[in-house]
């Protein structure tokens, strides 16, 4: 017998906001933004180390105004995903099943079934997993949903076994790139602030 993995929950204010945080986090432009920000923080660190009081002359003062404005930018960004949710949240049930082929989904609104090749882009962290289907569709999957270790275990194997393999290779050099540019930021802050 052909195993089937479930998932049944209510959407969450907390799912949704992770969803939409996600997206914005996700975007190459932001990610960008903010490694310039973490190299900047690294290199006023270092700089603070090296110099003691020296490190805050009119430069540096340029530098740490910069840096805030660079962390603020997550954190409204966070806020605003808060209060468009709270303002239009209304809980949903949801109902999945996932096997070898794809995987069937129920909602209130809309039900339907996807094959694993229709899904052209998917997100796994430890909390959540996230298929997008089509140019709109979006299926976000709490971790907590499943019964088990196993079952998340076996979701995740399906998707990067059945997922074209232009997708998950996509995904995984998204990946490498974006700690290769973590590395890059530390490195050229320590070079800059010990130079």
């Amino acid at each position: 017998m052909e195993k089937i993995v479930r998932a049944a929950f209510d959407t969450t204010e907390k799912d949704l906001v992770a969803l939409n945080t996600r997206h914005f986090y996700g975007s190459p432009g932001f990610v960008f933004f903010i490694l310039v920000c973490g190299a900047n923080f690294i290199y006023m660190a270092l700089s603070v180390l090296k110099e003691g009081g020296g490190a805050a002359d009119h430069f540096h003062f340029v530098q740490w105004l910069l840096l805030f404005f660079g962390l603020f930018i997550p954190a409204s960004a966070y806020l605003r995903a808060v209060q468009a949710i709270k303002r239009r949240f209304a809980a949903e049930h949801r109902e999945y099943e996932f096997d070898a082929s794809g995987f069937r989904y129920r909602a209130p609104t809309a039900q339907g079934q996807v094959a694993w090749a229709d899904v052209r882009r998917f997100a796994i962290d430890r909390r959540m997993i996230v298929l997008y289907v089509g140019q709109k569709g979006v299926s976000l999957i709490p971790a907590r949903s499943l019964s088990g270790r196993e079952d998340l275990a076996q979701l995740k194997n399906w998707i990067r076994q059945s997922v074209p393999s232009q997708i998950v290779r996509r995904a995984a050099r998204n990946r490498a790139l974006f700690y290769a540019g973590i590395a890059a930021a530390v490195i050229i802050a320590a070079a800059l602030a010990f130079a």
